[in-house]
C-alpha cells in the first residue's frame, strides 16, 4: 500500500465534511453521528448499570449498620459500654464510607443522564438535518451540526468520544476506552 493509498483509506474512514471531494456523502456522514450516538449509549449504560448496583450495595449495606447500631444501643449495659462504643463507632466509619459510595453513583447518574441529553439532542439535530433537503446534501450543513454537537459537550470525555467516531475509529476501541477511563474514574468525586 503506498502512501496515496493509506491517505485515501483514512479520509473514507474518518469525516471529509471540512474539505469534502467528489466521494463525500451524506450517509456515511450520517452513519458517523448514529455510531456516536450509539458509543455514547453503550457507554452510558455502562456507568448507569455500575452506579446502580453501588447504589443498591451502599444502601442495603447502610440499612445493616443502622440496625445493628440500634441493636447494640438497646442490649448496652455498663460493663460492655466501651465495648459498645468501639463496635458503633466502628458501624459509624462503614456508614459513612457507603454514604461516599452512594454519593459517587448518584454523580455517575448525573453523567448518565447527561450523556442521554447529548443523544437525545444529537439524534434531533440529525433528524431535523435529514429531513431539510436543502441541508441534507451541503457539507458545510454537517459540518456546522458536528460543530453544534460537540460544543453542547460539558465533559471531555464526550468530546474525546465525538473526535474519536469522526476520526473513524473503531466503536468497539471507542467503548473498550471508555471502560478504561470509566474504571479510573470509580471511587473520584468529580464535581460537574
Amino acid at each position: 500500500m503506498n502512501l496515496q493509498t493509506a491517505e485515501l483509506n483514512i479520509r473514507v474512514k474518518g469525516s471529509t465534511s471540512a474539505t469534502p471531494d467528489l466521494d463525500w456523502s451524506q450517509v456515511r456522514e450520517t452513519v458517523k453521528m448514529l455510531n456516536l450516538a450509539v458509543a455514547q449509549v453503550g457507554g452510558s449504560l455502562m456507568h448507569g448499570n455500575d452506579s446502580v448496583n453501588e447504589l443498591t450495595d451502599s444502601f442495603t449495606s447502610m440499612a445493616d449498620a443502622v440496625n445493628e447500631i440500634r441493636s447494640m444501643i438497646k442490649d448496652v449495659n455498663i460493663s460492655q459500654e466501651r465495648q459498645v462504643l468501639g463496635h458503633i463507632d466502628e458501624k459509624c466509619g462503614t456508614l459513612s464510607d457507603k454514604v461516599s459510595g452512594a454519593i459517587i453513583a448518584f454523580q455517575f447518574y448525573d453523567r448518565l443522564s447527561q450523556n442521554l441529553t447529548h443523544v437525545n439532542e444529537c439524534l434531533s439535530s440529525l433528524s431535523e438535518l435529514v429531513a431539510d433537503q436543502t441541508k441534507l446534501y451541503n457539507p458545510s450543513e454537517w459540518m456546522r451540526l458536528q460543530d453544534d454537537i460537540r460544543g453542547r459537550y460539558t465533559m471531555s470525555e464526550e468530546r474525546e468520544m465525538f473526535d474519536m467516531v469522526l476520526e473513524g475509529a473503531d466503536l468497539d476501541k471507542i467503548l473498550e476506552k471508555f471502560k478504561s477511563n470509566h474504571n479510573e474514574d470509580i471511587g473520584e468525586i468529580e464535581l460537574f
